[in-house]
């Protein structure tokens, strides 16, 4: 039981009237309820207080003690410093004027190529012993001939049918001049009539002549007009057969032409000093008009096909690209074969491929006897000049435009501009003291 005046908790065994959760029912004292529950609020209230206490105790702690760990911490000690030394690879560099060198790459092609077809069909009867790949072939040499033979009967037809043109062209310019003097006969014959029809008037009148006698003046001055309208009809139709028969002349000359350059077109000569490239031909062998004999390119005309970078093209387009010279080399080692040559034209258009301006070179005749179309070579070519800079190692420049130079046994580094590459090198401008 509970004292009420001395408010203190005795041995209280469970009432019997508590519910299984430990609560008192709804008719318990409602005093006795109250009296039960603070205890429990107290107890809850002093063990949040303690949490707290003991929480800011361990931070008050933890910070004390950081703080003393960094006011009690040993110094550091530095390093001594000192100066560290690298052995260089050096070059000595001189501003002074130096000629851009333009390396290019290209290939040898011949400047003129051809193939030779047959003119004339035929059977071939003779092929040059050179004919061969690689053989030289001079100018005007006989490469080929076809049988003649019915070229030669064509030719001589064509001159038959001349000279019949011209026999039916005297003649007819000899009754061309027949019938002119014909016409003068006839003209003076009519001068006669009409002399003779004026006396016969006269006469007439004085009773000397009959009438019929007059008739037969008038009748033989009618007659002869006739004969001298018919004389000049007939003249100008002879005029117009000698037309026609100097029109045959001329298509019988037309003919003998062509029956001599088929004459001719039997015998196959070189235009030029030139190089086999292929033959198709051999003795015996019949060809129809028009297929390919052999190819050939013109010996001593040989070109360097090469390409420049944009870059590259329009730096030297300022100072005039045709006329330039060059040099070409090819390395077959362990000989290198080298020649002149001279820029003569500009490509048509920019390579798709790579951008580049593509540029033909006609190399010296007297230099070309070594080197063959086809012959992968390198180009080289002076550029612009630059007057008052240095060239130095493209591996010596730095990015952002620097390189080092020794000043008084230490690296110093200078801004450069580069002006132009060299080869390897690159010309630069740069404020370096010498």
């Amino acid at each position: 039981m509970i004292d009420k005046e001395n408010s203190t908790i005795g041995d209280v065994k469970p009432s019997k009237n508590l519910s299984p959760d430990g609560l008192a029912p709804e008719n318990t004292n409602s005093e006795n309820f109250t009296l039960e529950k603070k205890p429990k609020k107290l107890f809850g209230i002093f063990s949040v207080l303690i949490r707290l206490i003991l929480a800011i105790a361990i931070v008050g702690g933890a910070i004390f003690l950081a703080q003393d760990m960094i006011n009690n911490r040993p110094e550091v000690v530095k390093r001594a410093e000192f100066e560290r030394s690298f052995t260089v690879a050096t070059i000595t560099a001189q501003p002074q004027t130096f000629k851009q060198e333009i390396l290019a790459f290209g290939e040898v092609v011949a400047a003129l190529n051809l193939n030779i077809r047959a003119p004339a069909a035929g059977e071939v009867i003779f092929v040059a012993p050179n004919l061969r790949p690689g053989g030289f072939l001079e100018a005007g040499q006989v490469l080929v001939k076809v049988d003649p033979f019915d070229y030669e009967l064509a030719r001589s037809d064509a001159q038959t049918a001349l000279a019949d043109a011209r026999t039916s062209l005297a003649e007819e310019e000899e009754q061309l001049r027949i019938q002119v003097l014909n016409i003068e006969f006839a003209q003076n014959s009519l001068d006669l009539a009409e002399a003779d029809l004026e006396r016969a008037k006269t006469l007439f009148a004085s009773g000397s002549v009959t009438s019929q006698q007059l008739e037969s003046r008038e009748l033989l001055l009618f007659q002869r007009d006739q004969a001298l309208r018919q004389a000049q009809s007939e003249t100008i139709l002879r005029k117009q057969g000698v037309l026609r028969r100097q029109s045959a002349i001329e298509n019988a000359l037309r003919s003998l032409e062509r029956a001599d350059r088929a004459l001719a077109e039997t015998t196959i000569i070189t235009p030029f000093d030139a190089v086999v490239i292929s033959s198709n031909v051999v003795p015996g062998a019949t060809f129809g008009q028009g297929e390919e004999v052999a190819s050939v390119y013109q010996a001593n005309a040989l070109e360097v096909r090469f390409t420049l970078s944009q870059n590259q093209y329009g730096e030297l387009l300022s100072e005039g690209l045709i006329g330039r010279k060059l040099e070409v080399i090819w390395d077959v080692k362990p000989e290198i074969i080298s020649a002149n040559g001279t820029i003569s034209r500009i490509g048509a258009q920019i390579n798709a491929a790579d951008g580049g301006v593509e540029l033909f070179a006609v190399l010296d005749s007297e230099m070309q006897t070594s080197i063959l179309p086809g012959a992968f070579v390198s180009v080289n070519l002076t550029g612009r000049s630059f007057e008052n800079v240095l060239s130095i190692p493209e591996t010596s420049l730095y990015s952002g435009g620097q390189f080092y130079v020794i000043d008084d046994g230490r690296m110093k580094s200078v801004q450069a501009q580069v002006l132009a590459r060299n080869g390897e090198n690159l010309i630069v401008d740069a404020d370096v003291d010498v």
